[in-house]
């Protein structure tokens, strides 16, 4: 649980596979060993710092190849509790890339809208490219989170990515990946905003 910046009983249940978090936590509070309470209901907890760091070294030292399958347990944890931002965070670093992806993708519109593009772009950018390639609705959200950081140029190569998933011909020999089938029926109406976008940015009114 050392991988964790808080706790909750179901959470650590949830990585360690085990059905005691909740009575250890409050065992641990009880008897003052390394535990800070965080809310007044005593759900969350985190460790005292030290004693997180003394654990994680603890983990790496003795187990670290089961550190990648303790971030893919968070992550599932997070995402059916609708925390999405820890939910990708953690499947970042278990380099679950597919898994990131398409949490990465659900997130994309309400994420711009209340101008998150930048913290978007920044999960975006750990993925591989060849992988947001496949997801036309990521390489959308790519595309306006750099219009939205001035990187007027760099936009549209990812516009015409996603724009090269529009009504594919049933016989390409790939296919597109989509988890939000909404904004993927939406493509060219989003494709057109964008460059109307740039377009106003660059002073081409015509």
């Amino acid at each position: 649980t050392s991988i964790l910046d808080t706790l909750c009983g179901a959470l650590c249940d949830a990585v360690t596979g085990q059905r005691l978090g909740k009575e250890t936590l409050e065992r641990l509070e009880h008897d003052n060993l390394f535990v800070v309470p965080l809310d007044d209901e005593r759900r969350w907890y985190r460790y005292h710092h030290l004693f997180a760091e003394v654990l994680h070294a603890r983990l790496v030292d003795e187990q670290a190849d089961r550190m990648p399958e303790l971030h893919r347990r968070a992550s599932i944890w997070y995402e059916e509790n609708d925390l999405p931002a820890e939910a990708i965070q953690h499947a970042l670093i278990a380099k679950d890339n597919v898994r990131a992806a398409n949490l990465i993708e659900r997130v994309w519109l309400a994420m711009d809208i209340s101008y998150q593009s930048a913290a978007w772009l920044r999960w975006a950018q750990q993925l591989p490219a060849d992988l947001i390639r496949g997801h036309p609705v990521l390489c959308l959200g790519y595309g306006w989170a750099l219009l939205n950081g001035g990187q007027l140029e760099a936009s549209e190569s990812w516009l015409r990515a996603a724009e090269r998933w529009i009504d594919p011909t049933p016989e390409a020999a790939d296919r597109p990946i989509v988890v939000d089938e909404a904004e993927y029926h939406a493509l060219p109406a989003s494709i057109a905003a964008a460059r109307a976008y740039r377009a106003l940015a660059l002073g081409d009114i015509a």
